[in-house]
């Protein structure tokens, strides 16, 4: 097998050839997941797709995963390098594939049938199909047991209605990872909700753009009427959806360290450093070498678990590093501001990029919400990690 340093040596060479350097006097990952403009997040999107086909085509997409599903069957380390490498170049960002990667395909890994994994797999890692997630609705987000989506069976099909809110590139994607309630009647909540593979394409299926604080454009409302479904589209065992669920959840909160930036706070608060007055003054510094230490921190916490040496592979792990990368995210948000002063929160008008420290702080906005919120989390570690009494219904 090649050696780490053999590989990132090749990696960086492959890297090399088609991108520049990284400029860390303008870094500030503007090209991210969360776009002001439905052109630019359209250009997102597309550059995202196109990297993961050309990572593909290398060799350097899912290096974890199984051979036999279009993975590498390597190590994990091999699939850091690979994001390490490209935080380095100034490349588009593979961020708003993260769905795809970090929740469908362990989703479908563990609990798909075999035609399902051959069917699905090796298109999502080479980047030819986009997915979502349509779990969320109106009145069950961070309280998810409460779906009402509903899903009955007329003959030998699935019929499903509902809606589905807050849904991530759902206007972007070709399928979609779906919870409904399969049986109403059943005596405990977490019981009768069952998970399908959706084809946005599907008739009865109408998705609806949403902007957010920050005008970005990623967000989607999606109503389902009378959507039929086949049996072959179940995702592991009928009325048994939440236990599959439960996974995709952890990997979810997981997902919001933003590790395929690697190092993206850190270079955010370095960019603003280089433009700011005087460094932004010794407070803002050294917040900003805070920033640094959390992320750092972050980083060697995920690959703890990652690897089995922390927390054993317990589903609650999702939700102390969703906490961790949240509160990350709003912090390193914060002393971009500090550090430009009020160059970050008034610019000129032929400033096509002035506003974006501004843009920066809005997104974080979201992101101790986002996933459920901070407050859920802390009940879930509390539980499930800390063995504390459950909370008061």
């Amino acid at each position: 097998m090649e050696s780490l340093d053999e590989f990132r040596s090749r990696v960086r060479m492959w890297l090399a050839d088609r991108f520049e350097p990284r400029d860390p006097a303008r870094d500030d990952d503007r090209v991210d997941i969360i776009s002001r403009a439905p052109d630019g997040h359209r250009a997102l999107i597309g550059g995202a797709i196109a990297l993961q086909r050309d990572l593909a085509s290398a060799g350097f997409i899912g290096l974890r995963h199984p051979v036999e599903y279009g993975g590498g069957g390597l190590p994990g380390d091999y699939d850091r390098v690979v994001a390490e490498e490209l935080a380095r170049v100034d490349c588009p960002s593979i961020r708003p594939l993260s769905i795809g990667m970090a929740l469908v395909f362990p989703t479908l890994s563990q609990h798909g049938t075999e035609q399902q994994k051959r069917r699905f797999l090796p298109r999502l890692l080479a980047g030819d199909e986009v997915w979502c997630q349509l779990f969320s609705e109106p009145d069950a987000g961070s309280d998810l047991v409460s779906l009402r989506c509903r899903a009955h069976r007329d003959g030998d099909a699935w019929v499903i209605d509902g809606q589905k809110v807050w849904s991530s590139i759902a206007a972007d994607a070709q399928f979609g990872i779906l919870l409904a309630r399969t049986d109403p009647a059943a005596a405990s909540p977490h019981a009768g909700i069952t998970m399908f593979i959706l084809p946005m394409d599907r008739r009865g299926v109408t998705v609806r753009p949403l902007v957010d604080i920050a005008g970005g454009h990623h967000f989607n409302e999606v109503f389902l009427e009378s959507v039929v479904m086949g049996d072959h589209e179940v995702i592991g065992e009928v009325n048994r959806g939440w236990q599959v669920a439960t996974g995709t959840l952890s990997g979810e909160r997981g997902a919001y360290t933003g590790g395929s930036g690697a190092g993206r706070r850190r270079r955010q608060v370095a960019a603003a450093m280089a433009v700011s007055p005087s460094g932004g003054g010794s407070i803002a510094r050294q917040r900003a070498v805070d920033v640094a230490a959390r992320e750092l921190l972050l980083e060697l916490l995920v690959e703890r678990i990652m690897s089995g040496a922390a927390l054993n592979g317990h589903p609650a792990a999702g939700s102390l590093v969703k906490m961790a990368a949240g509160n990350l995210e709003q912090l390193s948000a914060e002393v971009v501001i500090d550090l430009l002063g009020a160059g970050g929160v008034a610019w000129s008008c032929d400033d096509r990029d002035g506003d974006i420290a501004s843009h920066i702080l809005n997104a974080a906005r979201q992101s101790t919400i986002a996933g459920g919120t901070h407050q859920i989390q802390r009940n879930l570690i509390g539980e499930r990690l800390l063995g504390l009494p459950r909370e008061p219904k």
